[in-house]
C-alpha cells in the first residue's frame, strides 16, 4: 500500500486541483493517470511519484464524489467501488481487527466517525468557523477545528474506546509528523494530540493514516485483482494510493 500525492499533478498545463468539477473532470483524471503510466506525470510541487505508478493496471474510484465522475480513458479501465463513500470505514474496521474503537475520517469538507459497534457520527465542516487555511498557515479557525473534532470524538466514543484509527487529508511522515492541507495546522504541528486531549482521549493509542491510503485498504478488503490498482478518492479534492497484489 503506497500513498500517491496526485492533487497537483499537472494536466494540460494546469494542476489537477484546478480542473473544473464538471463533465470533463473524468477526462482530466484519466489523462493524469495515463501520464503516470507513461512516466510523464509531474506535480506542481515537484513531489516525486512512486515508480509503481508506471505499472498501474486499473483504477478504483472511491469517496463521496466517486459516483459523479464519468471516467474517460480507453487505456486504463476504472470502476466505482461498492459504497464508495464508505471505503475508508471498511479499511479502518480492518485495521481495528475487532478491537473496541473508532474509525475517524477527517475529510476536508466533513468529519465522519464509525464506532466498532456500528454507530456513526457525521458532521459537515463549518467553513465560516474553520476557513480554508492560508499559506503560510496563520492558524485562523484552529480553536474551532479542535472543538469540532473533539466533539465528534466524545459523541462517538460513548462508554469507552480502546483504539483509534484516524484518517487525515495530508501527507504523514513515518514518524507521524503531518503535512499541511486545507485545515489550519502547520507542517509538523501536533494537532492530533490537541484533538485527543480536548476529547479526553489522550491516553488512547491512535494510528494516523492518510485518508486515501485508508480507503485503499478498504478497497483491498473488498478484493482486488493481481497487479497494481490505483485507488482515487474523490471528494473535496483528489487523493490516491496504490494497492499492489502479487499474482
Amino acid at each position: 500500500m503506497t500513498p500517491v500525492e496526485l492533487w497537483d499533478v499537472v494536466v494540460d498545463g494546469a494542476p489537477l486541483y484546478a480542473a473544473p468539477r464538471d463533465a470533463t473532470y473524468g477526462r482530466a483524471l484519466a489523462r493524469a493517470v495515463e501520464a503516470l503510466r507513461d512516466g510523464e506525470a509531474a506535480c506542481e510541487s515537484a513531489t516525486p511519484l512512486p515508480e509503481a505508478c508506471r505499472r498501474v493496471d486499473r483504477v478504483v474510484l472511491a469517496g463521496g464524489a466517486a459516483g459523479h465522475v464519468r471516467w474517460d480513458s480507453s487505456r486504463v479501465p476504472a470502476v466505482c467501488a461498492p459504497e464508495p463513500e464508505r471505503c475508508a470505514e471498511r479499511g479502518g474496521l480492518a485495521v481495528l481487527a475487532g478491537a473496541r474503537g473508532l474509525v475517524v475520517d477527517l475529510g476536508q469538507s466533513r468529519l465522519k466517525i464509525l464506532a466498532g459497534d456500528g454507530r456513526r457520527w457525521s458532521s459537515p465542516r463549518d467553513l465560516a468557523a474553520i476557513p480554508i487555511s492560508t499559506r503560510p498557515v496563520d492558524g485562523a479557525g484552529r480553536a474551532a477545528l479542535i472543538a469540532f473534532v473533539a466533539a465528534g470524538l466524545r459523541a462517538a466514543a460513548g462508554a469507552g474506546c480502546e483504539r483509534i484509527v484516524m484518517a487525515l487529508p495530508c501527507e504523514i511522515a513515518p514518524d507521524g509528523a503531518l503535512g499541511t492541507c486545507s485545515y489550519p495546522w502547520g507542517a509538523g504541528e501536533p494537532i492530533v494530540e490537541a484533538f485527543l486531549a480536548a476529547a479526553g482521549l489522550g491516553a488512547v493509542p491512535t494510528l494516523l493514516v492518510n485518508d486515501a491510503e485508508l480507503a485503499a485498504i478498504g478497497v483491498a478488503e473488498d478484493g482486488v485483482a493481481p497487479g497494481v490498482t490505483l485507488v482515487l478518492t474523490l471528494g473535496f479534492g483528489v487523493g490516491g494510493a496504490l494497492v499492489e497484489r502479487a499474482a
